[in-house]
């Protein structure tokens, strides 16, 4: 099949389809999660995503632009006459450049997983045959299994979807003889319900096929199904289907919402457990992702544009293994409950031998969204603590445009000096900090 496009990695587009009014609960997106309306829990959600460079809210009516916009978020106004969320993405999709990989986001699923889009923005990005990439979960409710507003899903041996159904599909004709129906089947063996998967409501698509979907016209099993997916399946699309472990909620009705609240109010009471340790070899390239992430995430308008798109996880885990060759180069990690590698921090012999300093620490980054939860203040003194049982002094080197320098301030460092001259590379002064008596810390 022919590719639609190539599509680099650089530029994964989250549209966020977010019409006002519903047909069960009006104004739902607006609704006060938290504090905040609905569908910024998504939008949040959907920025955490490793892969994706930017999240675009594509909305009919004022209110929600407006809420968008004025949280620092970017959103769009598109046509009221959209009879699909993929029509009103696709017209955002033909102001984006060509190759662009766009991710379709449900507006009512504020806890979407950012795991499962990157699952789904890698299914594309890995196998230029595929058109779209969507997900499904396994399904463990027989009521699930029954009901028509469930959507099951049936791939092949490569993961490609073979059909999309309100239907039972796969169906059990053997255990619904023996058993009589199929609920009876059901509850009558356990392994049965094992061979169902749900259909989820995230897509990902090439920009290119996304805009020639849109405008094919209706397809009979689309129109018997009530399922657009059908459509693509009919016209001889390759749709990848991306099984994944982390649930999704979508809002539907008051219940829903109810039910939202109850798990965020859980999880605000049960804060992420992270820990912090000394960094290994095979830690190395997870390191350099999240280097170059926290930057192309962190300083759009701070550094030129030109140094963020040249970064890459190649050329970082080269230098960082480079480094790792020295005999003084340390660096600690802080992982999450899951034992994934969240930021990091490396340290060293001082380099600038101009100050009376005995160690410097070179980097201290985060992944976007665990900054300004007191995660920073822990790996800090985690490397206070290292550094201490061999030198009692630490300086550091920071840009003056940095935004996240009065954190140093915050944990004690006392301004030493700001270079005479501008950076050459990012046209700015840098500054220098420094901590003495570390072994008193």
């Amino acid at each position: 099949m022919e590719a639609h496009g190539k599509n680099p990695i650089k530029n994964v587009v989250a549209v966020i389809p977010a019409r006002y009014l519903s047909t069960r609960l009006e104004g739902k997106l607006l609704l006060p999660l938290n504090g905040k309306p609905l569908i910024l829990h998504t939008l949040q959600q959907a920025k955490k995503a490793s892969n994706v460079s930017r999240v675009i809210v594509a909305t009919d009516d004022a209110r929600i632009l407006r809420v968008v916009e004025e949280s620092g978020n970017e959103a769009v106004m598109t046509s009221t006459g959209h009879q699909s969320g993929s029509d009103r993405i696709a017209e955002v999709a033909k102001t984006l450049p060509e190759g662009t990989i766009v991710v379709n986001v449900q507006g009512d699923e504020p806890l979407v997983s950012p795991q499962t889009i990157e699952k789904a923005v890698d299914a594309i990005l890995n196998d230029g045959s595929v058109d779209i990439a969507t997900t499904c979960e396994k399904i463990s409710d027989i009521k699930d299994v029954l009901s028509p507003n469930v959507v099951k899903v049936v791939s092949d041996e490569n993961g490609n979807a073979l059909y999309f159904s309100r239907s039972p599909i796969p169906f059990p004709r053997d255990a619904v003889s023996k058993y009589g129906d199929l609920e009876s089947a059901l509850n009558a063996d356990e392994d049965l319900i094992t061979k169902f998967r749900k259909h989820t409501g995230l897509y990902v698509y090439r920009r290119e096929y996304l805009l020639e979907f849109t405008g094919f016209r209706q397809s009979e099993f689309e129109k018997i199904e009530m399922l657009e997916q059908l459509r693509a399946l009919e016209n001889g699309a390759k749709i990848r289907v991306v099984e994944t472990e982390e649930s999704s909620v979508g809002v539907d009705t008051q219940e829903d919402f109810s039910r939202i609240k109850e798990i965020l109010e859980e999880s605000k009471s049960q804060p992420e457990e992270v820990t912090f340790r000394i960094a290994k070899k095979d830690d190395i390239p997870e390191i350099a992702r999240i280097h170059v992430e926290s930057w192309q995430k962190s300083f759009p308008g701070i550094v030129p544009q030109g140094i963020l798109d040249s970064m890459s996880i190649e050329k970082r885990t080269e230098s960082l293994i480079e480094l790792s060759s020295q005999k003084e180069y340390q660096t600690i990690v802080a992982q999450n409950s899951k034992g994934e590698i969240i930021g990091f921090a490396d340290f060293g012999e001082a380099r600038n031998k101009d100050f009376e300093f005995e160690s410097e620490l070179y980097a201290i980054y985060f992944l976007k969204e665990y900054q300004k939860r007191g995660i920073g203040s822990k790996l800090f003194r985690a490397v206070i603590s290292e550094i201490k049982k061999g030198s009692d002094s630490m300086y550091l080197e920071v840009l003056e445009i940095n935004p996240y320098k009065n954190f140093y301030d915050k944990m004690g460092g006392k301004f030493i000096c700001e270079s005479e001259n501008k950076n050459e590379k990012y046209n700015c002064k840098t500054q220098f900090y420094g901590w003495k008596g570390l072994k008193n810390i």
